[in-house]
C-alpha cells in the first residue's frame, strides 16, 4: 500500500474513532439535557398549583371543584403554538393530586386515577414528607422514549400537610427538540469528518508531493536519463534532497570515471597499436614512398586519438550536468550557417552541394550557444561524412510558434537495421563505407545530451528514398 494511503487510512481511523466517541457522548448528552430541562418547569408547576390549592381548603381539607373545572377549561382550548420546527396544539402536561392518606381525588388524564392509592410513589411519599418528590416511569420498559416525569409539591394548611399535587410530562413532549439537535449535530459531524478528511488527503499530498518527486528523480537517474534535482518547500525534504543529490554526485562521479577511463582504454587500443606498428616499420632506408604512407597513417591515427579525446571530454562536460549553465538567446538558423562557413573547404573537396530551406525565417530559442553549436557541427559531420562524393545534403528549419525543427537529410548507405536502436550510444559508431574508418561513437551521444538539457528530441532513421534523416526538435 502507498504511503499516502496509509497515512491517510491511518488517520480516518483515528479521527473516524473519535467522531463516533464524540457523536456517541454528545448524543447522550442531548438527552440527558433534554431530561433535565424537562424536569426544571415542572417543580415550578407543581408549587404553584399546589399554592392555589391551598387556597380552596375548607374545613382542613382540600377542595378541588374549582381546579377540576380550570383544568377542563385549559384542556378544551383550541391554539396553534409554532415553536420552531415544532407544531404544538394541545396541553402536554398533566396533574393529579392525592390528599392526606395519598389517595388520588383528582386526574387531569379524565379521572382514570382517581380512587387509587399512591402513597408508595416516590413523588407522593417523598413531598408528604417534605422532601423533593420527584419520579420517572416508563410505560413501556423497554422503551426509553415511553418515560414520564412526575414531580410533587406538598400542600399544607396550617403548617400541617393535607395533600399533594404531582406534575406529569411525558418525554415525547420534547422529543422533537432532541431529535433535532441530534440531527444537527450528525450533520455538523459529517460536514467535520468531510472537511478533516480532505484537509488530511491534501496535507498528504503536499506533504509526499516532493517524496513522489525524489522517487521519480531517481529512477530517471537510474535510468541515464537527465534530470534536475526537484526544490521542496519542506526543511527536512530539502535536507534530504541535497543529500541525496550530493550521493548521485558522487556514485555518479565514481561510475561515470570508471566507464569512461574503461572505454577510452578499449577505443585508443586501436589507433594506438597502428601507431606503434606504423613507427616500428618505418626504417632509414624505406623507400620514400612507404615512408611516407607510414607517416600518414600515424598522423590520421594520431588525429583519430586527439578528436577521440576532445569529444570524449566535450560529452563528460554535457553529461555531467542535470541543467544548462547557460540560457542565451539564440537564432538556430544562423548558427547552421555559421557552422557551414566553417565546413566550407570540406564540403569542396568532397563535392557536396548543400541544400538550405527556412534558416532565414527567425527561429530563435533559448539555450547555451557552444553546447547548440557543438551539437550542430556533428551533425552536420555525421551527414557529410556518410554522403558520396558529389553528393547532396539537405538542411531545412521549421518554425511554428515555439517548436523549432531542424532536419538533415544526405543520400548516404542509410543505418542498418541492427544498429537503429543503438546509434545514440556511447562509443557505438559504424563503419563509414566511403573511408573504410569508424567514428569514436561520441558525437551522436553529444547531441542526444544536448537535446536532452535543451527540452528537445533527436531522431535519425532511414528514408524510403535512400539515404538517412536527421530530425532535432526543440518546444513542446
Amino acid at each position: 500500500m502507498k504511503v499516502t494511503l496509509l497515512i491517510v487510512a491511518g488517520f480516518l481511523v483515528i479521527a473516524g474513532g473519535g467522531f463516533f466517541m464524540l457523536m456517541r457522548t454528545l448524543s447522550e448528552d442531548i438527552e440527558r439535557q433534554y431530561s433535565q430541562a424537562s424536569e426544571e418547569p415542572l417543580v415550578d408547576f407543581a408549587h404553584l398549583f399546589a399554592g392555589l390549592l391551598e387556597q380552596e381548603v375548607r374545613n382542613g381539607l382540600l377542595e378541588v371543584g374549582e381546579f377540576r373545572r380550570g383544568f377542563a377549561d385549559a384542556y378544551g382550548r383550541e391554539f396553534v403554538a409554532k415553536i420552531y420546527q415544532l407544531e404544538k396544539t394541545k396541553i402536554h402536561t398533566q396533574v393529579y393530586v392525592t390528599n392526606e392518606k395519598g389517595i388520588v381525588i383528582f386526574d387531569s388524564e379524565g379521572g382514570g386515577r382517581e380512587g387509587e392509592d399512591y402513597s408508595r410513589y416516590n413523588d407522593v411519599f417523598l413531598a408528604r414528607q417534605g422532601k423533593y418528590g420527584a419520579r420517572a416511569s416508563r410505560s413501556d420498559p423497554e422503551d426509553s422514549r415511553t418515560t414520564v416525569f412526575y414531580v410533587a409539591a406538598p400542600v399544607t394548611h396550617e403548617g400541617r400537610t393535607i395533600g399533594t399535587v404531582t406534575v406529569s410530562r411525558p418525554e415525547t413532549a420534547m422529543a422533537p427538540f432532541a431529535m433535532e439537535s441530534r440531527s444537527r449535530v450528525v450533520r455538523s459531524s459529517i460536514i467535520m469528518a468531510v472537511a478533516v478528511f480532505l484537509q488530511a488527503a491534501l496535507w498528504a499530498y503536499w506533504v509526499l508531493y516532493p517524496i513522489r518527486h525524489l522517487t521519480n528523480h531517481a529512477r530517471r537517474i537510474a535510468a541515464g536519463e537527465q534530470s534536475v534535482m526537484p526544490i521542496t518547500g519542506v526543511a527536512e525534504l530539502r535536507s534530504l534532497s541535497a543529500a541525496l543529490e550530493e550521493m548521485r554526485a558522487e556514485l555518479e562521479g565514481r561510475h561515470y570515471v570508471e566507464n569512461y577511463v574503461q572505454a577510452l582504454t578499449h577505443e585508443l587500443k586501436s589507433p594506438l597499436a597502428a601507431i606503434r606498428g606504423a613507427a616500428e616499420l618505418i626504417d632509414e632506408n624505406m623507400p620514400e614512398e612507404r615512408r611516407r604512407r607510414f607517416l600518414d597513417n600515424i598522423l590520421a591515427e594520431t588525429n583519430r586519438c586527439e578528436d577521440m579525446v576532445r569529444r570524449l571530454v566535450q560529452l563528460a562536460a554535457i553529461e555531467s550536468r542535470t541543467k544548462l549553465a547557460t540560457r542565451e538567446s539564440v537564432q538556430l538558423g544562423a548558427l547552421v550557417r555559421e557552422e557551414l562557413a566553417g565546413l566550407h573547404a570540406a564540403l569542396e573537396n568532397r563535392g557536396l552541394e548543400v541544400v538550405l530551406s527556412g534558416l532565414n525565417e527567425g527561429g530563435r530559442l533559448d539555450g547555451d550557444p557552444l553546447m547548440l553549436r557543438i551539437a550542430l557541427r556533428n551533425v552536420l559531420n555525421n551527414a557529410f561524412d556518410f554522403s558520396p562524393s558529389g553528393g547532396q545534403v539537405m538542411i531545412s528549419l521549421t518554425n511554428e510558434g515555439s517548436r523549432l525543427q531542424l532536419v538533415v537529410i544526405d543520400e548516404g548507405p542509410g543505418i542498418p537495421d541492427y544498429a537503429g536502436g543503438r546509434v545514440f550510444d556511447r562509443f557505438y559508431s559504424l563503419k563509414n563505407e566511403f573511408t573504410g574508418r569508424k567514428g569514436s561513437g561520441i558525437g551522436l551521444s553529444f547531441v542526444k545530451a544536448a537535446m536532452d538539457l535543451h527540452g528537445g528530441t533527436a531522431t535519425l532513421k532511414n528514408r524510403a528514398e535512400g539515404g538517412a534523416e536527421m530530425t532535432l526538435r526543440f518546444g513542446a
